[in-house]
């Protein structure tokens, strides 16, 4: 009754009406307010007074005097309410804030393989209310407030002012529903969210929230998440602060809170051109997340290239054991390939029920095979046994076209022998033709300065490959000063024969390198180990030539066990790149004890396998540039290094810069400009920044002097660790903070219940109109003229003035 007076009286006096979404509260204030105890004693004393007063006034009855008495008792209530100077008072509240937090963090993207049939259905039909094919995290999410005409939104609308936010590196605000008509528009901006967040700061952002809010709490806020805090305050500790402010989280947990299952392939490397008959290695990464212990099967397949990958047919497979989560396993597949062309072999690991993704099992690289002969030119200056071997095996060898040049050899040898020359080529293009050119212990003086320039340029510029076999009287020590020792990968000026010093070598067994285990010269076996142990029992060697220091860009693929020099142990087996070609030295000269109790089959397999190692550069097409990254997969926002190679010294381009196009695989594209690196005038370097995930090409913008296939490369942009590296839904987490908060925890199969669970809404203080003064209005002078006049009016009809 009081309040419908009070709201009556603001009508009256003018106060504006409530807005949508507000009330209004009219209250009587006093500016001047007496002590609480004296106004009682005020009130309390006038009235008694009154009382004693008529009581003992004249013979009037009883029911007239008290009259009078309620008059004069008025009259002192509105004295009061005057000198306390009375106002009306009008404060306005509104609706409160509900607040819902959705996870846009990358992990989003995950389309969980639920175990339970339930879970699994209920997910699938929330993403699909999204329009989503797959139950993926952020659709799901989506999902919920969207399906049946977003009631979830409008419900909440109703009773309160709703903040949508995203949350991943921190809270992020994306619409604010004040009226139905707000509803649309905010779903609208959450369908073009994408799953991107490089973390998740759980904590951190509902901590934001409630000092954003600080000065009107929300009633409540959802939470939308897997519950995986990746960086900042543990999500616990936001939830203890709600909880002195009275603010309940309600979690929704995404995601199966089973550990997730997934396999994974990665860094693909194998050759880009290869032989008929070659064992070509594919070697990669099994990465597996679930399932360590157990038996995959990885299985190698080949199909022509730009066909239907359908038509890939298996080829070979192995099995393997998963390794341990995080730990990956580097394996192999050998293969021999029986047909020539360009072929693509996929490399996949078999799918397993419940894994996380399937597009990640496999990897792909598209390989030419070959089938032309090598063209080798031998050349020695007498036939010592290195010789001789070597010969008699490349002769007989189907892949293999020789000829033989012996510097020192009679006029007539060259009419007895068909492979054999009557001299060394004087001519360019003579030598040219050939792939690999392998020169022996042979005297310099027989070549001319012309013969051994010609020697250098078909390295550097054609590409091809020179193999110098070390001997006692001149390879390589007599090379100094000519041509030819821009090829060596080591230094001449350190060079000691023992031979010559007077001095024996022990027997001993060369040690391969990180780099010469690698190789494919050395594969005498099936795989690795295999190849490892047959080297380790070879033959001893029991001569070799003491190179102390190696080139800078010289790699080393075998070493001697004990003899060290300037750059640490002697070189047995060494190679570098000379422009667009490849140099190697072999500091023994006796491979040929290989033989023993074996036959040809080592000897053989190493020097064919090392021919066509230094034939590649020269048969991979002449390439006249080369375009690769320094990884195949990159973490967002990684650097990216990219570099471009111009095998051929004359081809590369002036100006000290070159530009690449990087596009990701269906968005744009950007240009990337590659600086020349110092130190090496044929490479150009340049760096990649701020890559959002994806697959990416990048391709050189040839300068005016390159012709043919346009270099590309390819890599990969994924999210980071981070974000997938725990990936199940943390449901001790989110119980945990909805238990410190007084909320509740619900999956997308328990969470139609929620809106019967949230706490009633409390108005929240907006503003206090300014007072209206009651004290000093006509309204109340005149009312209390009429109170002391009917007062007056009575007594003097009964004579008591």
């Amino acid at each position: 009754m009081i309040d419908w007076l009070l709201r009556r009286l603001a009508d009256r006096l003018g106060v504006e009406s409530a807005r949508a979404g507000e009330a209004i509260t009219p209250r009587i204030r006093f500016e001047q307010p007496w002590p609480q105890a004296l106004a009682l004693f005020v009130v309390l004393g006038a009235a008694a007074l009154i009382v004693w007063i008529y009581r003992r006034e004249g013979d009037s009855p009883w029911p007239y005097r008290a009259l009078l008495g309620m008059l004069r008792l008025v009259l002192v209530l509105l004295a009061v309410f005057m000198l306390s100077e009375a106002v009306l008072s009008v404060e306005r509240t509104g609706l409160p804030y509900f607040v819902v937090m959705v996870d846009d963090s990358a992990s989003g993207r995950i389309a969980d393989q639920y175990e339970d049939p339930a879970s699994a259905t209920a997910a699938s039909a929330l993403a699909k209310a999204a329009g989503a094919s797959e139950p993926r995290r952020l659709d799901v999410a989506r999902g919920w407030l969207e399906a049946d005409d977003a009631k979830v939104l409008r419900s909440l609308q109703e009773r309160h002012k709703v903040k949508l936010y995203l949350v991943s590196n921190g809270a992020r605000p994306l619409a604010e529903i004040d009226a139905p008509a707000d509803v649309a528009p905010a779903l609208e901006k959450l369908k073009g969210v994408e799953a991107n967040g490089a973390q998740t700061r759980l904590g951190d952002g509902v901590r934001q929230v409630l000092t954003e809010l600080r000065g009107a709490p929300p009633s409540a806020i959802v939470l939308l998440t897997d519950g995986r805090t990746t960086d900042g305050e543990a999500l616990a500790q936001a939830a203890d602060l709600a909880a002195r402010k009275g603010v309940p989280l309600f979690p929704v947990g995404l995601g199966d809170p089973r550990p997730a299952r997934d396999l994974e392939l990665a860094d693909l490397l194998v050759e880009d051109v290869v032989f008929v008959e070659d064992q070509v290695r594919f070697q990669a990464k099994l990465l597996a997340r679930g399932f360590a212990g157990q038996d995959v099967v990885v299985r190698l397949k080949e199909r022509p290239a730009d066909s239907d990958p359908a038509q890939a047919r298996e080829i070979e497979s192995i099995r393997l054991v998963a390794p341990p989560d995080g730990e990956p396993k580097r394996f192999e597949i050998n293969h021999r390939p029986k047909q020539t062309g360009s072929i693509t072999y996929v490399i996949e690991v078999e799918p397993r029920p419940r894994e996380l993704q399937v597009e990640n099992n496999r990897l792909e690289r598209t390989i030419t095979v070959r089938k032309e002969k090598l063209k080798v030119l031998l050349v020695d200056s007498e036939p010592r046994y290195e010789f001789r071997y070597v010969k008699n095996y490349l002769e007989r060898d189907e892949t293999i076209d020789l000829n033989v040049v012996l510097l020192a050899s009679d006029p007539e040898y060259s009419e007895q022998d068909r492979t054999a020359l009557p001299t060394f080529p004087a001519a360019k293009d003579d030598l040219f033709k050939y792939d690999v050119v392998v020169i022996g212990d042979a005297d310099p003086s027989f070549l001319s300065s012309a013969q051994m320039r010609n020697i250098a340029e078909f390295v550097t510029e054609k590409g091809g490959g020179v193999l110098f076999v070390a001997g006692e009287l001149f390879n390589p020590i007599a090379y100094r000063g000519t041509p030819l020792e821009l090829l060596l990968p080591v230094e001449l000026a350190e060079l000691k024969n023992p031979s010559a010093q007077g001095r024996g070598v022990d027997a001993f067994r060369p040690v391969l390198t990180l780099e010469g285990r690698v190789s494919p010269i050395f594969r005498f076996g099936d795989d690795e180990a295999t190849s490892l142990d047959i080297q380790r029992h070879l033959p001893e060697q029991y001569w070799l030539v003491e190179a102390a220091r190696k080139k800078p860009a010289a790699i080393v693929l075998a070493e001697h066990p004990t003899l060290t020099g300037r750059d640490g142990k002697l070189p047995v087996f060494v190679y570098q790149f000379v422009g667009a070609g490849k140099a190697m030295l072999n500091t023994i000269d006796d491979t040929w004890r290989w033989r023993y109790r074996a036959g040809d089959r080592y000897f053989g397999r190493f020097w064919v396998q090392t021919l066509r190692f230094l034939a590649r550069s020269k048969l991979v097409g002449r390439k006249q540039a080369e375009l690769e990254s320094d990884r195949k997969r990159y973490q967002r926002n990684q650097p990216v290094q990219i570099r471009a190679r111009f095998p051929n010294p004359g081809l590369t381009p002036t100006g000290g810069e070159v530009a690449v196009q990087v596009e990701r695989k269906g968005h744009g594209s950007r240009r990337v400009t590659l600086k020349s690196s110092p130190g090496a005038p044929t490479v150009f370097e340049g760096v990649l920044s701020q890559s959002p995930e994806g697959r990416y090409e990048v391709r050189l913008l040839p300068p005016p002097v390159l012709d043919g296939p346009i270099p590309t490369a390819e890599f990969e942009v994924v999210a980071p660790a981070g974000e997938f590296e725990r990936i199940a839904m943390n449901e001790p987490e989110l119980t945990r903070a909805a238990e410190i908060s007084s909320g509740k925890f619900y999956t997308p199969l328990t969470v139609g219940t929620m809106l019967r669970d949230l706490p009633k809404p409390r108005k929240v203080p907006l503003d206090t109109d300014p007072p209206i003064p009651l004290w000093n209005s006509w309204a109340v002078l005149l009312l209390f003229l009429c109170v002391i006049t009917a007062e007056w009016l009575l007594r003097k009809r009964k004579q008591l003035v």
